[in-house]
């Protein structure tokens, strides 16, 4: 009689993919309650550009798909810093880029945007939590 056959290995499984993706979720929700908070605090729109109504939002987007590409990316790595460092600046240079493809007045007014700022300093957290959780997971 032969030897039993041994089951098939599962495909490795990627929980930080999902996890991922709600933890930019909700980044994105905090970036937009603290946009608001500024706008009272400071008296002024995140853009004061006369553009249309969609720019802001495709630029969080834009920066969301960053975040979440930080995350996955920094989960497996042996520290997290360097990870958490370049989602910032992605998070920065994505929100101004994509501000120069609509006008390059509205790019230097994003540069130096508080709001901007703001959203690049609360995408250095999502990586190293996101790290610290799955690396206390096992």
């Amino acid at each position: 009689m032969s030897a039993p056959t041994p089951p098939p290995d599962e495909p490795p499984r990627h929980p930080e993919r999902v996890a991922g993706l709600l933890v930019a979720i909700v980044w994105a929700a905090l970036v937009f309650a603290v946009f608001g908070v500024l706008a009272v605090v400071l008296d002024r729109d995140p853009v004061e550009h006369p553009v249309g109504p969609y720019f802001g939002l495709v630029a969080i987007l834009l920066a969301l798909a960053v975040v979440y590409l930080g995350i996955v990316l920094t989960t497996p790595a042996r520290t997290p810093g360097l990870g958490a460092v370049a989602t910032a600046a992605g998070v920065y240079l994505v929100i101004v880029v994509s501000a120069l493809v609509v006008d390059t007045d509205l790019a230097f007014e994003q540069a130096a945007s508080p709001f901007v700022l703001a959203a690049a300093l609360l995408a250095l957290a999502p990586p190293i939590a996101s790290w610290a959780y799955f690396r206390a997971r096992g």
